[in-house]
């Protein structure tokens, strides 16, 4: 597993025909490993999210299991990779899913970015505020 984390923050690696398939596409496990702080972990996920060589089920993954963490910089990280997926991407979707959970965790969400909503995304956001914490959403949604 730390031969694959090792290579996250290096995106223009380029891979022997000799390396084992499986291991280069399967990264582990890398949200239950309790070696890695939890500032690390964001890090790697996030290099993952934003690796324009991942294959989209990893970065998928990613995203889902940056809900788990918070901060601005997972925020931030989950807001362009919505943006950048024009807010109606599989990975647009799956950010969104764990932006508002990180929202209704920590009891606060990002005004700017919760007007600027549109799409899936939207639709995705206030499904999840409206199911765990209602009382964040805008008047205008109830």
């Amino acid at each position: 597993m730390r031969n694959w984390l090792a290579r996250l923050p290096r995106k223009k690696r380029h891979r022997g025909a000799e390396e084992d398939s499986a291991a280069v596409s399967s990264p582990g496990p890398v949200w239950s490993d309790p070696e890695i702080p939890d500032e690390e972990r964001a890090v790697l996920l996030v290099c993952l999210l934003e690796d324009p060589t991942a294959r989209e089920d990893e970065q998928e993954d990613a995203a889902s299991d940056l809900e788990f963490l918070s901060g601005p910089f997972v925020e931030a990280a989950l807001i362009r990779a919505v943006r950048d997926g024009d807010f109606n991407s599989d990975l647009a979707q799956a950010c969104a899913e764990s932006l508002a959970g990180i929202w209704a965790r920590e009891g606060q969400v990002d005004a700017a970015f919760l007007a600027e909503l549109r799409g899936l995304a939207k639709v995705l956001i206030f499904g999840v505020l409206g199911d765990r914490a209602p009382h964040l959403l805008p008047p205008s949604a109830l």
